[in-house]
Formats: structure tokens, sequence, C-alpha cells
């Protein structure tokens, strides 16, 4: 399948790299670039086997289900239009094998708030939202066939990231953990209230302005014709789920895990990996802490073939 590519211009900062990058092993990969398709393995295996660990438990589960997304991914490239981040896109054909397994094998795993939003959403067959077979990267792109609710999904994605953009600008996080809570994971009202420390009175009357704020912007848009407007909640849930709205960049949280950010995002950040326990930025998390353990490693022995030298030739 591959080519020959010892003239690839790809190299471990490519690997490490950003949207942009992806993009460029994207190309490569699209011309048959063995080296290409490698770095992409290398940059993304790690987050993709944690997030299955979490959710399967046994690593070699995880191993077996991270290989067949790899594997569904680059037989059906041609699917993969940029509708979301190449990250996003992994993420979404690895959740929906491990839906599959979880489906077939009738295993339960509800430890973290979004553990029970996950496990209600494998029982909802009859959710407007909700996912097909996993056997191809094409299948696994939400209702892909229903081009009605992509507009619709699309059309909630910029209402609710101009939402969350309003409240981050701003820095009025509780707003944010709020919403993340009520739309995302579907919290109670009172679960919402008690977990940020919020009157329940409160919480109603917010949860009431963005859904009208929401409703406003779907009604202005020319693409409102036949809106399930019954179903709205259920549509915003999983749209934040696909789009992963608030899930912050890979270079965000290795700034948090150097605590090397303002202290109002180190506690969003904080809420949205430990308290919502989302499974997609823990994955990145752990990834991040092996490959500084790593890097660690890596400059101790540098440390220490840069002064064995001296050790040997001093007394002490």
């Amino acid at each position: 399948m591959f080519q020959d590519d010892t003239e690839l211009p790809l190299n471990k900062e490519i690997c490490e790299g950003n949207e942009q990058d992806d993009e460029k092993l994207l190309d490569a990969i699209r011309e048959k670039k063995e080296n290409a398709w490698s770095l992409l393995i290398e940059r993304y295996h790690g987050r993709l086997t944690n997030f299955a660990v979490s959710k399967l438990r046994k690593r070699e589960d995880a191993e077996d289900i991270t290989q067949d997304t790899f594997i569904s991914f680059i037989k059906g490239l041609e699917n993969y239009r940029g509708e979301v981040n190449l990250e996003t896109y992994l993420f979404t054909i690895l959740r929906n094998k491990i839906i599959d397994k979880y489906r077939s094998n009738n295993v339960r795993s509800v430890s973290l708030i979004q553990d029970v939003f996950y496990s209600s959403q494998i029982d909802n067959t009859q959710n407007v939202a909700s996912e097909t077979s996993a056997a191809s990267p094409s299948q696994s792109w939400i209702v892909s066939q229903d081009e009605q609710y992509k507009i619709h999904q699309n059309m909630l994605a910029e209402a609710l990231l101009q939402l969350c953009q309003t409240f981050k600008d701003s820095y009025r996080f509780r707003n944010l953990k709020i919403l993340e809570l009520l739309l995302y994971c579907g919290a109670s009202i009172s679960t919402a209230a008690e977990l940020v420390k919020a009157e329940e009175s409160t919480v109603r009357a917010f949860k009431h302005r963005c859904l009208k704020q929401l409703r406003s912007y779907v009604e202005s848009s020319d693409t409102s014709k036949d809106f399930p407007y019954s179903h709205l909640e259920n549509l915003l849930t999983n749209t934040w789920e696909s789009q992963r709205l608030t899930c912050p960049k890979r270079s965000t949280i290795g700034a948090f895990l150097l605590e090397q950010i303002d202290p109002e995002w180190f506690d969003y950040i904080d809420f949205h990996i430990t308290t919502i326990g989302c499974h997609f930025c823990r994955a990145n998390l752990k990834d991040l802490k092996h490959q500084k353990s790593i890097e660690e490693s890596q400059f101790r022995e540098k440390i220490m073939a840069s002064t064995i030298g001296f050790f040997k030739k001093r007394e002490f």
C-alpha cells in the first residue's frame, strides 16, 4: 500500500504538532508515504489507547480496539472531509467501536459523570441523536446519511461555540461549568447546583436563559425549517459531544499539567477533567504525563552522559 518515503521531510516536531501539521501528514498519507502514517500513529495511539482503557478496563481490549480504529480510518480515508479536526474524528471512530462492544457484551462502567451520560446514551435507542454502527469511518460520523440533521447539528454547534466563548472571554467559568453539566452530561438541575455550589433556582433560570438564546439563534437561521424543537436538548447534548465544544487544546492541557496557566483556567480544566470526567481529555493528560516522564528520563541520561567523565576523574 505504501511507497518508499526516505525523502519525506517529516520530523518529530510535526509528529507532536497541531492541526496544520495533521493536514501535512494526511496529504503525505494520501500520497502513500509510509513514514507519514507511522508518525500519525505515533502522535495519536497513546491518547486513543488511554481513552479505550478508561472505558474497557483491560489493556489488551483497549489496544485491539485502537488498532481497529486506525485500520478503519485508513480504509475509509476518502470519507474524511475535515468536518472536524483529525483528533475528534479518530475519537469518534474509537468511541463508536466501544459503544458497539458495550452493546454486544452488555458492558457497564459508571464512575464519572460522563460515564453516566455515556451509559444512558447506549440504552437510549430512540434518541434523535443516536449513533450508527462503527463498521467504517463513513458510518462512524453521527447520522452521516441524514443531511438535514447535519445542518441542524452544525447550526447548534456554531451557537454553542459562541455561547461558550462568551463565558470563556469574560472568565465566567461557573456559567461554563453549569452549561457543560446540563447540556453535555444531561445532569439534573439539583446535581448541577450541588456541584457548582449554587442555588437550584439560579441554575434553573440560567438554563432557561441559555435555551431561549439558543432557540432564538435557531429561529433566526435560514436553515431552521423543520427543526425538531421537541428534541432540542438531545440535539444539544449530542452536538456538544461530537464537536467536543469545551475540550481544551492539547497544548492547554500541557500547560495545565505544568501548572503554567491562569488560576481560573486551571480550576475550569481541573473541573472538566476531574469532575465532568472527560475521557478524551483524561486520555490526553495521561499521554502527556507519559511523554513528560520519557523526556525527563532522557534528560537525566543526557546529564549523566555529560558528567560521568568528571565523576571518574575526580576523588570525593
